[in-house]
C-alpha cells in the first residue's frame, strides 16, 4: 500500500504510525516552501522512527540544501545512495547551469538492506545506431530488459526535480522497493509533466549552522621558490608556508577512507577522524585561496555531503557537479557517481572561462572511438551543453594508462577544471597529489603547479613525469603486454549460452562435464562463481521464460 500525504497531514501521519511500522519513506523537502527547519527535522525524526529494520528512506531535494540533512540523517541511519536525477535545465548562482536534482537513500540498520533491481531501457547512438553504453566486448551479457540503473539517472524524461519530484522519478523510486508499505509527502510537489521550471532553487543556509565566515580582501604574491614544486611531507604542514590569497586554484581527491592499499596513508579511519583530517586541509586551502579563485573537492558521496555542509559556511556554493563514472558493476544500483564540489571565495568575481568549455559532444552520442573518428570525418559534430552533469570522461580502467596507484584520475578531468577556472599562468594546487595528474596537466596547459605527497614513491613518479614533460611534452607509458589467456570468458559463456538454448533450462556443471567442449575445471579456473560464468545463459533462460535447475 502506498499512502500519498499532503503537507498538512504529512507530520501527522507519521505521527500517528507505530514504530517500525513502515518499508519506507519518500520525503519530498520541495513542498516545504518557505523551507522551515524545524518542521522538516521532526519529519526526519518521525520517519526514522516509524520505519522498520531495513526500512529505506528516501529524501528529495537540491543539492544547495540536501548535504545539511544527508549529514543530520547519517547519525540515525546508514547512507547507501546520493541518486542524482538528471533534470530540466536552469542556471544557477554564476556556476555551471545545473541538470542536477537528487534523492538520498538511507536505510536503517543495514544488515537487512533490501532493494529491487531498477531497469532503464536501452539508449542509441544517434549517428552509429549502437547502444549509447559500450559493453567493451560484453554485448552477449546486455539484458534486452535495458541496462541496470546506477545512482546517476540521465534516462528519464527531462522534469522539474528540483523544487518538486516528477512522477517518473517517483516511479523509479516506488519500483526499488520491496514490500510495498511506503509514505510519499508532502504530494503538493509530486508533479506530474511540466514545460518550465516553477521557480529557481537559490543558495541558502540552514539555521544551525551559522553564517558564512568572510574571507580577507588582500592578496598576496608568492616568491618564485613557492611554485613549480613537488613537495615531499605531511600536507597540513606543507600549506601553512603558503601565504593567504595566493593560489588561483586549489584541488583535492582525497582517499575515500575504503581500506584502499596505500603505503603510507591510513585509509581505514573512523568517521570523526576522517572528517577532521579533510577539514584541516580545508582550512588552509581557503586561507590560501585568492579572492578571485576556486576550490574544487572530488570524494564519493557519502562524504561530499559532509565537505559541502562544511564549506557551505566559508565558501560560495556553485556546483555539485556529477561525475558519472561507473567503477565496476556492482549492487542493485550500481556506484557510479563522484561527487566533485566547486566553490568559490567571492559570490561573483571569480575566474571561470565557461566559453571556452561551454559545449560538449552531444549526449545522444556514444564514445567508442570508432564512432567517433567517422562522424567528426563526415562532420558531424553537433554540441551540447556543458552542465553539472559530466558522463563523456571515463575512468581509468586499463592498467596500461595508469601509475602504480588505487584511485588514478584521467588527465581528460583535470584538464577540465583547470582550463574552467584558471588563466595561463595562474597557480595551480594539489596536497594530496597521488600520481601528479593535476600538475601534470597543469604544466602541460601552461600553468604553475604546486603538488604535495606524504608518499616518497608517489613524489617520484610525479618528478619524472614532470621532467619528461619538460624534455618531451608529453608523459611516456611503457606498454604491458598481458599473456593472453588459452580461453575467453566470452567464448565460454557463450558456449554454456547454447546448452541452456538446447536444455530449456541452466546448465549444471554436470551437463558441462557431458555436453561441453570445455571441462569444468576451465570454468572454476576462470571464473570466480558459477553464477558469473552463467551470466548470459540466464538471460537466454529468462528470455526463454524458463525458470532453470
Amino acid at each position: 500500500m502506498v499512502e500519498y500525504l499532503t503537507r498538512a497531514n504529512f507530520i501527522q501521519g507519521l505521527r500517528q504510525s507505530p514504530n517500525d511500522s513502515v518499508d519506507a519513506v519518500v520525503f519530498v523537502t520541495g513542498a516545504i516552501t518557505p523551507f522551515d527547519f524545524n518542521e522538516v527535522r521532526q519529519c526526519l525524526d518521525e520517519s526514522v522512527r516509524v520505519l522498520k529494520s531495513g526500512g529505506l528512506f528516501f529524501i528529495h531535494g537540491s543539492p544547495t540544501y540536501l548535504p545539511e540533512l544527508g549529514v543530520y540523517l547519517d547519525q540515525r541511519l546508514t547512507f547507501k545512495y546520493w541518486i542524482a536525477i538528471k533534470s530540466l535545465e536552469q542556471q544557477n548562482t554564476g556556476g555551471l547551469p545545473s541538470v542536477h536534482a537528487a534523492v538520498l537513500l538511507f536505510v536503517k540498520e543495514i544488515g537487512n538492506f533490501q532493494i529491487n533491481r531498477l531497469r532503464f531501457p536501452h539508449e542509441y547512438c544517434s549517428h552509429c545506431g549502437k547502444t549509447l553504453r559500450d559493453w567493451g566486448g560484453k554485448a552477449h551479457l546486455m539484458d534486452p530488459e535495458g541496462f541496470a540503473a546506477s545512482d546517476v539517472w540521465t534516462s528519464l524524461p527531462l522534469e522539474d526535480n528540483y523544487v518538486q519530484l516528477s512522477e517518473p522519478a517517483l516511479c523509479a523510486i516506488i519500483k526499488m522497493v520491496v514490500s510495498d508499505t511506503i509514505i510519499v509527502g508532502p504530494t503538493e510537489d509530486v508533479k506530474t509533466s511540466r514545460t518550465s521550471i516553477s521557480e529557481p532553487t537559490y543558495q541558502y543556509y540552514l539555521p544551525q549552522f551559522g553564517p558564512k565566515i568572510s574571507c580577507p580582501r588582500e592578496s598576496q604574491i608568492l616568491e618564485d621558490s613557492l611554485w613549480n614544486v613537488v613537495h615531499h611531507g605531511d600536507a597540513i604542514e606543507i600549506l601553512k608556508r603558503y601565504p593567504d590569497n595566493s593560489v588561483d586554484l586549489v584541488f583535492a581527491d582525497p582517499p575515500y577512507n575504503l581500506s584502499k592499499g596505500y603505503s603510507v596513508y591510513n585509509d581505514a579511519q573512523s568517521r570523526d577522524e576522517y572528517l577532521s583530517w579533510c577539514n584541516s586541509w580545508l582550512e588552509e586551502y581557503i586561507r590560501i585561496l585568492k579572492p578571485t579563485g576556486a576550490l574544487y573537492l572530488l570524494n564519493l558521496p557519502r562524504w561530499t555531503m559532509y565537505h559541502a555542509a562544511y564549506l557551505n559556511k566559508r565558501l560560495y556554493f556553485k556546483n555539485w557537479i556529477v561525475w558519472d563514472a561507473l567503477s565496476e558493476p556492482r549492487g542493485k544500483i550500481m556506484p557510479a557517481h563522484y561527487g566533485l564540489l566547486f566553490y568559490t571565495k567571492h559570490p561573483s568575481k571569480f575566474i571561470f572561462n565557461q566559453e571556452e568549455i561551454r559545449e560538449i559532444d552531444l549526449r545522444q552520442y556514444c564514445l567508442r572511438a570508432s564512432c567517433i573518428r567517422e562522424r567528426k570525418a563526415l562532420g558531424e559534430d553537433k554540441k551540447d551543453t556543458l552542465t553539472d552533469i559530466w558522463s563523456d570522461i571515463h575512468r581509468l580502467k586499463h592498467r596500461r594508462d595508469r601509475d602504480y596507484h588505487p584511485c588514478q584520475l584521467p588527465d581528460a578531468l583535470m584538464e577540465r577544471i583547470i582550463r574552467l577556472s584558471t588563466n595561463e599562468g595562474g597557480i595551480v594546487l594539489d596536497a594530496l597529489a597521488g600520481t601528479g595528474t593535476t600538475a601534470i596537466v597543469a604544466k602541460r596547459l601552461g600553468r604553475r603547479y604546486v603538488a604535495i605527497d606524504i608518499d616518497d614513491a608517489y613524489v617520484r613518479i610525479i618528478r619524472e613525469k614532470l621532467e619528461q614533460i619538460e624534455d618531451l611534452g608529453y608523459v611516456q607509458r611503457q606498454s604491458t603486454k598481458r599473456p593472453r589467456p588459452q580461453y575467453s570468458k566470452k567464448s565460454l559463456q557463450l558456449e554454456l549460452l547454447n546448452l541452456a538454448a538446447k536444455l530449456g533450462r541452466l546448465p549444471t556443471p554436470e551437463d558441462v562435464q557431458k555436453m561441453s567442449s570445455y571441462s569444468v575445471d576451465v570454468y572454476l579456473e576462470t571464473f570466480p562463481t558459477w553464477g558469473k560464468a552463467l551470466k548470459a545463459a540466464k538471460l537466454e533462460v529468462r528470455k526463454n521464460g524458463n525458470t532453470g535447475a
